[in-house]
């Protein structure tokens, strides 16, 4: 069996080899196996939120209402204590992840039959694994970091956040086009993440200069920040006509689309080709190209 500091060391490794939601559960399920444990939670959510990631293995067996009502000792980055659950011993941590308003609930129950670990022992392990999943996300982010360098001017603004907008992670491409101290914690987005955004679809929306797009990511939200581009000064309408006309698509073809007059089409071309400066079809097509990268398209 492996020692608990070798158990430590594998949850750091998972962290770097694997997506940051693999995570969370596959490294449940590791603990569970190690110390004995019939099942176990981890719920991560903003300060005096209700909301965030909760991650349960082997299945769902605990409610978020039910880990906020387990009471620590206050005042302390991270504590433990022993709780009776459902005729089972739990143990439980709770983490305030460093420079974030973040705090992580782990539960572990064993059958009464099992003999849990020492809260000593479960408290390192546990609080590991936190900082491990803080780490795992942090690649997460960071990825498009490293796409920006590798030469993707598109890549490199992204954040994960839950609904109430309490950042559990951010890149640093994103923090800079919100303009934010890169020396100072970056605790909650400087914006409300509105209700059209949030549902499973995701969307798009604007915060001063800066665009943003939206989508579900478990039970959190992936939010990608880019600069104004050239289509993003025309109407939604004149938006699918440019796009359809940068698809290679005709006149006629974009009215039947659409169900306008072939001359209404006309119209709406010339004032897109005003609006970009632009004088050639082969151009229109850059533009379009240009926003499709920076996944604010929709296909046409």
């Amino acid at each position: 069996m492996e020692s608990t500091d070798e158990l430590i060391h594998s949850l750091y490794r998972s962290a770097v080899e694997e997506e940051w939601e693999d995570y969370r559960s596959r490294s449940l399920a590791r603990i569970c196996e190690r110390f004995g444990a019939s099942s176990a939670a981890w719920w991560s959510r903003g300060v005096g939120t209700d909301g965030g990631e909760l991650t349960q293995h082997p299945q769902p067996h605990v409610t978020t209402q039910a880990l906020s009502a387990l009471i620590f000792v206050g005042g302390q980055q991270e504590a433990t204590i022993e709780v009776p659950v459902r005729g089972q011993t739990g143990i439980a941590l709770q983490y305030a992840h460093r420079d974030a308003g973040v705090v992580s609930t782990v539960l572990m129950q064993f059958a009464p039959e099992r003999k849990p670990p020492s809260s000593e022992t479960m408290r390192r392990v546990l609080a590991h694994l936190v900082e491990a999943g803080a780490l795992a996300l942090r690649q997460f982010i960071r990825r498009d970091d490293w796409l920006q360098a590798m030469g993707r001017a598109n890549r490199g603004s992204a954040a994960m956040a839950d609904s109430e907008g309490t950042l559990f992670a951010a890149s640093e491409r994103f923090r800079e086009m919100l303009d934010q101290d890169g020396g100072a914690p970056m605790i909650k987005l400087p914006f409300e993440l509105p209700e059209s955004v949030l549902g499973e679809e995701g969307g798009e929306f604007v915060h001063g200069p800066i665009h943003l797009r939206v989508r579900r990511s478990g039970q959190l939200y992936l939010i990608y920040a880019r600069k104004p581009l050239p289509l993003d000064m025309l109407s939604p309408r004149e938006q699918e006509i440019a796009r359809a006309l940068g698809n290679g698509k005709t006149l006629k073809s974009i009215a039947r689309q659409y169900g306008i007059a072939v001359s209404t089409v006309a119209n709406h071309t010339t004032r897109i080709y005003r609006k970009l400066a632009i004088y050639r079809r082969e151009d229109l097509i850059e533009l379009v190209r240009m926003r499709a990268q920076s996944g604010g398209g929709k296909k046409g």
